[in-house]
């Protein structure tokens, strides 16, 4: 079984690493508008979103440290793995001392660096995130250790798709609770912090294209053309669905029945949607792979006899020889010239002489097995490889192509062939062989042409 190589595509990795950057410039950017929201006193800044909760100050510190680390595993910071890891450890701590409060009501003295009245009034810890904020913030440091430090591919694989779930509950529990149906674990999280979560996993993948998760979806084919294109937005369309039929039930007053029927026809046809845009990049990717057949057809066709050029004679005649090294397989290679072609040319006219290399495409094609392969050389000369035929099967398809050609009507004059027979040996180059034949060749002209000769190794 031949192993066949794995190919990347340069535009969706370069795609995947600008997205890595601008992700690490956002999360920062909007964990320092948070601080500042909290430093100055603006409520507005530390929530975001009118009516939501506050992302805590050490949340928010967490998320600025991430997005330094994330832009510090760029290929253009040098060195980049110095400051990164140590960052992400940081990340991590602040996720585990949270979880170490709830866990073992520790008290570091955090909860009040900065006043959370909001906290306060709700009779809540003060500057303390949610037991699912906290877990998420933990992963993601070791995410973005494992990430800069390139290390241990399954585990931070498997990480990876742990955050990824929580963030898709969360978000989903946001849209439950449009409805006022239910508090439950994620009450407390903020809708930006689930949402920068899910952008720092996303962009942390994307920050090594080329392995891992992302390995297919940058990879050039059919299937990671539909990765990039599709494995968001079905990780994401459930939980826009339960956002809208709660929107329906809750905004609209709509009955459950007629709500849950509205979201059944959204489905279907945004399942429709997605059956229709791959079956329109499949059609897409199907014609490019038909053009490229054909460009690589024409490179490998000479125009005139229809036969292979010198150029894909050259690659079948390469791959042969590797096939008798490694396997020990037999082949021969057949050398022809048109008997006087060019006093037939002279007689008659070009035109008449492009006539004829015509029907010698022709005649090779009808006298070869379906395996062998024959090629115009240059000129009036022809080459021929017969896989798995030695000397005497080589001698047999030679008498068949004079045979051919003594018994067609040409439409001028009659038209012979010399042929040049060699079956390949141990050790022989590329040279070798044509040389060999070329030399048979000869020898078949100077005897009176009109017949074939079998050089001896």
């Amino acid at each position: 079984m031949i192993a066949v190589p794995f190919h990347q595509n340069a535009k969706a990795v370069r795609g995947f690493v600008v997205f890595s950057r601008v992700v690490a410039v956002l999360i920062g950017t909007v964990a320092l508008v948070v601080l500042t929201g909290w430093c100055l006193g603006v409520p507005l800044l530390t929530t975001l979103v009118p009516g939501q909760h506050a992302m805590k100050a050490n949340a928010a510190i967490a998320f600025a440290l991430s997005g330094l680390a994330l832009l510090l595993t760029q290929d253009f910071v040098t060195p980049r793995w110095r400051l990164g890891p140590w960052l992400s450890i940081v990340v991590a701590g602040i996720g585990a001392v949270t979880l170490g409060e709830y866990l073992w009501s520790l008290d570091p003295g955090f909860d009040h660096l900065f006043d959370d009245s909001v906290a306060r009034a709700a009779g809540l810890p003060q500057g303390r995130m949610a037991v699912p904020a906290a877990l998420a913030l933990t992963l993601l440091g070791v995410l973005g250790l494992l990430v800069s430090t390139r290390r241990y591919l399954v585990l931070r694989e498997t990480i990876a798709m742990v955050l990824l779930a929580i963030v898709v509950t969360g978000l989903a529990s946001y849209a439950v609770a449009l409805a006022g149906k239910i508090g439950g674990p994620f009450a407390q999280v903020p809708l930006p912090t689930l949402l920068m979560l899910l952008l720092a996993v996303l962009g942390w993948l994307s920050s090594s294209p080329t392995t891992g998760l992302t390995r297919v979806a940058t990879a050039d084919t059919f299937g990671g053309a539909l990765a990039r294109r599709l494995l968001l937005p079905s990780l994401l369309l459930p939980v826009m669905f339960i956002f809208v039929l709660e929107a329906l039930q809750s905004l609209l007053g709509l009955p459950e029945t007629l709500a849950f029927a509205f979201v059944a026809l959204g489905s279907g046809g945004a399942v429709a949607g997605l059956v229709w845009w791959v079956a329109s990049l499949l059609d897409k990717l199907e014609r490019q792979r038909m053009e490229s057949a054909l460009l690589r057809n024409d490179a490998d066709t000479d125009v005139l006899t229809g036969l292979a050029n010198r150029r894909a004679f050259d690659g079948a005649l390469a791959s042969l020889l590797h096939g008798q090294r490694e396997r020990d397989t037999v082949f021969s290679l057949l050398m022809l010239d048109l008997d006087r072609f060019k006093a037939y040319n002279d007689d008659y006219g070009h035109l008449a002489g492009d006539q004829v290399l015509r029907i010698t495409g022709h005649l090779l094609r009808a006298a070869l097995r379906p395996s062998d392969r024959a090629a115009r050389y240059g000129g009036e000369e022809f080459v021929l490889l017969l896989p798995e035929a030695d000397a005497a099967g080589a001698r047999e398809a030679a008498e068949r192509i004079l045979h051919a050609f003594r018994d067609f009507a040409w439409p001028q004059r009659a038209v012979t062939v010399s042929i040049g027979v060699t079956q390949a040996t141990c050790g022989d180059t590329a040279a070798d062989l044509v040389q060999r034949a070329d030399t048979a060749l000869y020898a078949a002209k100077n005897a009176g042409r009109n017949q074939a000769v079998v050089a001896t190794p």
